[in-house]
């Protein structure tokens, strides 16, 4: 797959069924989804409205539900409560698959290079991750999953059902490959052979 190869694409044809099956199920209405101009704030805004049971999302967008509550007249007239699930994929349920990105950067010709480096050690301790995570919302790469009640679903998940993209060892070009072609299979306009045939050049 990471040499970008058209047979690396039979590697997803289970996710890709798994994908066609859930939209063949009826679930989701794309006529209305695609109504709404813009997938992220306007996704959100929509949902607290309140008469939407679901909304299929990734961390990201989760993350963003905390500003957007205040900007929501629907949401502060009748609030509720919500939480972040994994989607129940396989007969024992879902996966959370994590990407953690921390990039911090240090001047090596700092004249407090000592004190830069402790400051980073500092940062990437257990406590602080979590406090940003807290403050953006945003799914912890620490064990820890209470902290916020939106995320406390995959508490319950056995630790073997967590995967760190970083382990699965696709590079990023390959990654992005199998959310387009996911992407092609939910709106209808990829059959799951058509995604695997094109693996390597789908848009």
């Amino acid at each position: 797959m990471n040499e970008m190869k058209p047979e690396g694409g039979e590697y997803m044809r289970s996710t890709l069924e798994l994908v066609a099956d859930f939209m063949g199920h009826g679930y989701i209405n794309l006529d209305h989804c695609n109504e709404l101009e813009n997938n992220y704030d306007a996704v959100i805004l929509r949902f607290f409205e309140g008469d939407v049971p679901m909304m299929l999302a990734s961390g990201n967008t989760v993350s963003g539900t905390a500003k957007r509550e205040a900007k929501s007249e629907a949401f502060g007239a009748n609030p509720f409560k919500y939480s972040f699930y994994p989607v129940p994929s396989t007969e024992d349920g879902g996966y959370f698959v994590n990407t953690v990105s921390l990039g911090f950067g240090v001047n090596r010709n700092s004249e407090n290079l000592e004190m830069a480096n402790e400051f980073m050690r500092f940062l990437v301790s257990s406590d602080e991750l979590n406090r940003m995570a807290i403050a953006k919302r945003m799914v912890t790469p620490c064990r820890d999953m209470s902290m916020d009640s939106v995320y406390a679903p995959f508490e319950k998940l056995s630790s073997k059902r967590f995967i760190n993209l970083s382990e699965l060892g696709l590079n990023d070009e390959a990654s992005l490959q199998v959310s387009k072609a996911g992407w092609q299979v939910s709106n209808g306009l990829m059959t799951v052979d058509d995604a695997i045939a094109a693996y390597g050049e789908i848009e």
